[in-house]
């Protein structure tokens, strides 16, 4: 009831709002900062009207608030690209951006050909290959996803390759990163982007985000979203789905023989018994269809030149 009632009632419309540029003046953006701290407020003293209560009914009243204000995103899509492209920004900074064009561009065409099929493909997504050790894909907000060249040559096959990106696309999908910053930086981000987003405070207060690592903390429930995203997304764009719960035996297997590699990919991917029965049951319901490519010549390719 408490998640229905902030889904449907509390939020305002100008929450829900998608692709719209900000062109407000000033004081209309206030009003829109004030209007989502009102939300903050709710929160607070609906938990303070179960003082009377005793310890079981305040601890499930509680929680319930908890786990639906975890679900709760608070900035505009306008909002989270202006945060993206800071964020990806200085984060490239600190990375090193993998230059072959042969193996780029196919990571992007296939990534592109992924978020045509996607449940949001009304914004621009970057798809860029990192040199990183270890096998990892991590997604920024905006659209900006990453692969790491190791987790490219440990997909034995396209489809392997095709689910850890689908189950990127399913954290922009979700807004799972801008939950988390609704939870933990909202009031302070929001206060920036009122002011100036190329502030130096904006670009400071990015900055602190990105040393905290916080956006790849993700919930259990982002991450069991992402996977049923991440499934369906490559089911619909033709490719078989088989390749997400191959690429889980994939990684147990390199995590009995390489563990080291394996350590940035787990810290940010925990991978429970629950995600890969979840990911089998979902497949088994998916109906039948024929034409499901598994494999490709192009991907064979791309790992023979990056040994």
């Amino acid at each position: 009831m408490i998640y229905t009632i902030l889904k449907t009632r509390l939020i305002p419309d100008t929450f829900r709002t998608t692709n719209a540029k900000i062109r407000c003046k000033p004081a209309q953006l206030l009003s829109l900062a004030m209007q989502k701290y009102y939300l903050v407020a709710w929160l607070v003293l609906s938990l303070s009207f179960c003082i009377g209560c005793n310890l079981t009914t305040v601890g499930n009243f509680g929680n319930t608030v908890i786990e639906a204000a975890s679900d709760i995103n608070i900035f505009t899509d306008a909002e989270e690209l202006q945060f993206g492209r800071e964020y990806a920004a200085q984060h490239e900074k600190q990375v090193r951006i993998h230059q072959d064009p042969v193996v780029t561009n196919y990571i992007n065409d296939l990534g592109q050909y992924l978020v045509r099929y996607s449940k949001r493909n009304d914004i621009t997504y970057t798809f860029k290959v990192v040199e990183t050790k270890g096998i990892n894909a991590y997604a920024i907000p905006g659209g900006f996803i990453y692969v790491h060249l190791d987790l490219i040559r440990a997909a034995k096959n396209e489809s392997e390759l095709a689910a850890v990106i689908g189950h990127e696309i399913g954290h922009i999908v979700g807004r799972h990163s801008m939950k988390r910053l609704t939870q933990a930086y909202s009031i302070e981000i929001i206060k920036q982007l009122i002011l100036d987003e190329d502030s130096s405070e904006f670009k400071k207060l990015v900055a602190d985000v990105l040393a905290a690592g916080l956006l790849f903390r993700y919930s259990r429930d982002h991450e069991r979203e992402s996977d049923f995203y991440g499934v369906q997304n490559i089911y619909d764009a033709g490719i078989a789905p088989e390749g997400a719960s191959e690429f889980f035996e994939t990684m147990r297997s390199l995590q009995r023989s390489e563990p080291s590699a394996l350590q940035k990919f787990l810290s940010t991917h925990p991978m429970p018994n629950e995600r890969v029965l979840n990911v089998r049951n979902q497949i088994s319901r998916l109906p039948p269809k024929s034409g499901l490519r598994t494999d490709s010549s192009r991907f064979q390719q791309i790992k023979r030149r990056i040994r």
